[in-house]
């Protein structure tokens, strides 16, 4: 299935503006679409509790946000996954929720059943969105949809932060080219984001970049100098590829 044939897609975003970041072009074109975001968007460490009061007051506010930005798209609601309790899986600790995070995303592609689900790419910028890359792939593999993937950041070694590229070149990547209407109201949606307002504005409203996932083995890493950053990122990494690895039957996506 090619990506403009699409009718319905179910695009799983780590955090709050990563969807409208990487699919906010997509998101306008397709009939319907739901986004289901993966974690709380309130990572501890970061004095997000001193600003906003508490991690809880920061994660609301994120997801007010998005309302905002969804609300400007005629047809796309979102969903959040959950664990069996019905809480929502903090951010940067995905990865250690495999399972249950799991079985809340093949219940919730079910029952909106997308013609396919579209997530982050395996590339090593994000644990978050490494975790939902390997989510997606499991999922459609479960239930025999699409998969598509996209781009939003890695680091290529030196110290330099590579933007909206996908890591691994391959053959079939898909640049959806943006009127200008659409990239209006995809900057508006960015603009909503206004926690995130330095984030995004590193991001280019005008690119989108897709390609099919063939599948990626997961108890690898998929970048070349592993593993990268600084010593909190270089034990998660570890940790990441381990989790990955024991997942049942999922070591070799």
């Amino acid at each position: 299935m090619r990506l403009e044939d699409l009718k319905r897609v179910l695009v799983l975003a780590a955090h709050p503006d990563d969807e409208t970041i990487g699919c906010g072009g997509l998101l306008q074109r397709v009939p319907s679409a739901l986004v289901v975001f993966a974690v709380d968007g309130a990572p501890a460490g970061y004095g997000f509790e001193r600003k906003f009061g508490s991690l809880k007051n920061y994660s609301e506010e994120r997801f007010r946000e998005a309302g905002r930005a969804l609300g400007l798209l005629p047809n796309c609601p979102f969903r959040r996954l959950q664990n069996r309790s019905g809480a929502y899986f903090p951010d940067r600790h995905l990865f250690e929720n495999l399972q249950e995070a799991a079985a809340s995303l093949v219940a919730i592609t079910q029952e909106f059943l997308p013609d396919a689900i579209v997530s982050h790419a395996y590339e090593g910028g994000h644990i978050d969105h490494d975790a939902c890359s390997f989510l997606a792939n499991h999922t459609a593999r479960a239930l025999s949809i699409e998969r598509f993937e996209f781009p939003l950041y890695w680091n290529n070694g030196p110290g330099r932060d590579v933007f909206q590229e996908f890591r691994n070149a391959q053959e079939g990547t898909i640049v959806l080219d943006l009127s200008e209407p659409e990239i209006a109201i995809k900057e508006k949606m960015l603009a909503a984001y206004e926690t995130q307002r330095e984030i995004v504005a590193t991001f280019s409203p005008h690119v989108e970049k897709f390609r099919p996932a063939t599948g990626s083995d997961f108890g690898r890493p998929s970048w070349n100098a592993y593993p990268p950053g600084n010593w909190r990122s270089r034990r998660e990494a570890r940790a990441v590829l381990r989790q990955f690895s024991e997942f049942p039957r999922m070591a070799n996506g």
